[in-house]
């Protein structure tokens, strides 16, 4: 401590002697341009006056001239060029000229910069911090709206700082949620993941919660969102209770893109020309096309079968306030078309609710196949309306049911067998429409769980099942597997805005039903290999 105090008291005498040397070099510089300068009336009249002060009337006119410019450069006053010209003009020492003019710019920027903070009263003080915090206020929502747009350029995406503003915003206690910790996330959909406590009947009425929470959150974030409440399925979640979470959202488009059409459009010609010409094409035999040339495809059966399966989404997404995406059709070089991938657009807004919509096209595609099977049994082939379609009997059929009928079959009985295995493929769990199914059924951990074992079971027991005579049974599975990773946007799926509701007992068993027959229609190999 005492060799503390003796530096401070050294460094303070240093500083007291170079402010007299400042001072005495000053005096001195003064005098030298008094005894070189004469005595003539400066600025006896006009703004200059005004800078004269008491005591000032021994100095000389060139004196209080230099004193006249330092002050005016102190005061920071637009004339201070004018003053500091009208000293150095009036200094008829060359030699002291630059010496006078550096000592009175010096001067003046010294009091500016080292004067003394001005007293400010109590309101003159709370009028000063108000204005600091409207600046500060002002910042963060210019920094909110340019995090907005740079999150709207790079697709949609809420940053770390929007979640901390996310948490404050719901920090009320008049909010039917209490946010207690927040932060970004990318699964399962990209947004802000809240943590906190409903409050009162937020659960039991929670349409009229969101809305209070969409607004309270749309303006926090300056930008339109939507709440989902997501139910926690985490280590967290306690057994026999069950724990909820806000999931937060930009709104999604309700317009469909350009290219999302362009897209579908071209799939559904790639498809229609790969119905039509996979039996006499020679290239598509060469991969594996399965049936014999000169036999006639029923083209419309089949899409029509597809058409209304979409028709049957897009009903029943619009019944429950739902946007669909444009479906993208998958052509096959084996048997010619292998179903469509399809979504929503916009969240469902329940668990209940999105089950029915990814049950309705392979639901309908089902029953569709199902009146071709009928009116196959009840029309037979004739050289009038129908031509039989034949298969090649060197080539395995690369889905089992299409083989149950044998080499010679109906057009529409093929359509029928064909659309069955369509629908079967859209409900495996690695399918959009089957993970929705399953997530709705056991959650999105297991669901996602389920969907990345398929993923790879899936083409790898056509491999362990397929022989050199059956080589075809593994172009099925990759094709589909293909098709999926490359195509399918189940990842990124629209969460329902609610996840408290369960889904009732019918339409559970509904769901188990129809994955069940799916998984045996879809199984890759035939069911005979495995006796």
């Amino acid at each position: 401590m005492q060799h503390v105090a003796a530096n401070f008291k050294q460094r303070r005498r240093k500083v007291l002697v170079q402010c007299g040397c400042a001072v005495l070099g000053a005096s001195v510089v003064i005098q030298i341009v008094a005894l070189n300068s004469p005595s003539q009336p400066l600025f006896t009249s006009g703004s200059g006056s005004g800078l004269q002060r008491s005591g000032e009337q021994d100095l000389t006119e060139t004196q209080r001239a230099w004193f006249w410019a330092a002050r005016c450069v102190a005061a920071d006053r637009p004339d201070a060029p004018a003053y500091l010209e009208a000293a150095w003009h009036q200094t008829e020492a060359w030699w002291l000229r630059p010496l006078a003019l550096t000592w009175a710019i010096l001067l003046g920027l010294g009091v500016r910069f080292y004067q003394p903070a001005p007293i400010l009263s109590k309101e003159d003080q709370r009028r000063l911090k108000q204005q600091q915090q409207q600046q500060q206020q002002q910042q963060r929502q210019a920094r909110l709206r340019q995090g907005s747009e740079q999150a709207l350029a790079l697709g949609g995406q809420l940053a770390e700082a929007d979640a901390q503003d996310a948490v404050r915003a719901l920090q009320r206690l008049e909010l039917p949620f209490f946010a207690t910790s927040g932060k970004s996330v990318d699964r399962p959909v990209s947004g802000i993941e809240i943590r906190g406590n409903p409050r009162g009947n937020a659960l039991q009425n929670w349409k009229a919660a969101r809305s209070v929470l969409e607004a309270q959150l749309s303006t926090a974030l300056n930008c339109s969102v939507v709440v989902h409440l997501v139910q926690v399925e985490e280590e967290r979640a306690t057994m026999g209770q069950k724990m909820f979470d806000l999931f937060v959202t930009q709104a999604p488009k309700e317009t469909v893109s350009s290219g999302s059409v362009m897209l579908s459009a071209s799939s559904l010609l790639l498809s229609i020309a790969c119905v039509m010409n996979f039996p006499s094409s020679t290239m598509l035999h060469q991969l594996g096309a399965v049936i014999a040339p000169d036999s006639q495809m029923p083209v419309g059966v089949l899409f029509c079968l597809l058409a209304v399966g979409e028709l049957a989404r897009y009903v029943s997404a619009r019944n429950v306030g739902v946007h669909t995406k444009p479906p993208i059709f998958l052509p096959s070089p084996q048997i010619g078309v292998l179903g469509t991938l399809s979504g929503v657009q916009t969240p469902c807004p329940s668990r209940a609710a999105a089950l029915m919509v990814a049950l309705a096209a392979p639901l309908s595609i089902t029953a569709g196949s199902l009146i071709c099977l009928a009116l196959a049994a009840a029309m037979p082939l004739s050289t009038d309306e129908w031509q039989a379609l034949h298969t090649l009997p060197q080539v395995t059929m690369p889905a089992w049911p299409l083989a149950l009928f044998g080499s010679t079959l109906h057009p529409l009985k093929w359509a029928g067998v064909h659309g069955l295995v369509m629908a079967s493929l859209a409900l495996l769990p690695h399918s959009p429409d089957g993970h929705i199914v399953w997530s709705c059924l056991h959650g999105r951990s297991f669901a996602k769980r389920l969907g990345n074992i398929t993923l790879l079971a899936f083409p790898i027991i056509g491999v362990l099942f397929s022989s050199a005579d059956t080589a075809s049974l593994t172009t099925l599975p990759l094709m589909w597997t293909f098709f999926l990773i490359n195509f399918s946007t189940h990842e990124q799926e629209m969460l329902a805005l609610e996840e408290v509701s369960e889904v009732p007992l019918a339409g559970r068993l509904l769901g188990y039903s129809v994955l069940a027959a799916a998984a045996m229609g879809a199984w890759p190999v035939p069911l005979s290999s495995l006796a």
